[in-house]
């Protein structure tokens, strides 16, 4: 397969489901991710458009994913609240197996500074809890690393750097949950792509249990999802990282509008052709 047909698109809230097929199908579009939460009824796996959803990818060749929402926080703890964090990941999971997608999205929730250790540890305890459903399933989830936010703000997302993810990571160990390494999140820590991946090594959390590398460009200050070669992500060395340590998997972008993808993919796949052929 070409680097091409490695970078995939998340379509995420941006298009719904039949659409965003339809697309991926026209455009040579490989790997997909998409949010269901604009259009629920889509959580309910007896839905018939499910089923219909999973003969197109089946013939088209698509690989799937689902992308809950980060604005759901994982670390939720309040009454009728928490019953109902669990119910959502849940109902990813199992729309995830009718509509024969290969993965769910998921994160760590957030804090609001004074809880952390608290929203962590509910979080983990969650996640556990859907890795079990995920089992019996046979999905996958992929927590994702988050973005760090400026040093004053009160609330912060979980598994934004290093010492989180290890502490996530190390705790859930079951083979259901592996890793979404999001670049541009790590591109903001001070020790940056290549330092996330060293350290989580260390740690005994290598690059075979990364299951999707996702894509945007930024400036390395605040969260943002740049087109590729507007911001100062160095490209051709994290492609040379990834692949050297072994990375053969997928790459997703997430930035902008859905055309801005499909041209950026194009660009970035030039990057990683000629930094890998060097």
């Amino acid at each position: 397969m070409s680097m091409k047909e490695r970078i995939g698109i998340d379509l995420n809230t941006r298009m719904a489901l039949e659409p965003g097929l339809d697309f991926a199908i026209e455009n040579g579009v490989r790997y997909l991710n998409i949010c269901l939460d604009p259009d629920p009824e889509l959580l309910d796996p007896k839905n018939p458009r499910l089923a219909e959803a999973k003969a197109r990818l089946k013939d088209s060749g698509i690989t799937l994913g689902l992308h809950t929402l980060s604005a759901m926080n994982v670390a939720e703890g309040a009454p009728f609240l928490a019953k109902a964090a669990d119910d959502y990941l849940a109902a990813y999971i199992r729309a995830a197996k009718a509509i024969g997608a290969n993965w769910v999205i998921m994160h760590g929730g957030y804090h609001f500074t004074a809880d952390k250790q608290m929203r962590m540890d509910l979080a983990v305890a969650r996640l556990e809890r859907a890795a079990k459903i995920a089992e019996s399933e046979g999905m996958t989830i992929l927590l994702e690393n988050m973005n760090p936010e400026p040093a004053g703000a009160e609330v912060k997302y979980l598994v934004h750097d290093v010492e989180e993810a290890i502490y996530y990571f190390q705790r859930l160990t079951s083979p259901a949950i592996r890793w979404v390494f999001t670049t541009n999140h790590a591109h903001m820590l001070p020790y940056g792509i290549a330092g996330f991946i060293e350290q989580m090594e260390k740690a005994g959390i290598g690059i075979d249990r990364i299951g999707e590398v996702r894509l945007a460009d930024n400036r390395g200050e605040i969260e943002e999802h740049l087109y590729p070669g507007t911001g100062n992500l160095d490209f051709a060395a994290m492609f040379k990282l990834m692949e050297g340590r072994g990375y053969r998997g997928h790459y997703m972008q997430d930035y902008m509008k859905v055309p801005d993808m499909l041209k950026g993919r194009d660009i970035i796949a030039d990057i990683a052709d000629k930094a890998l052929r060097g």
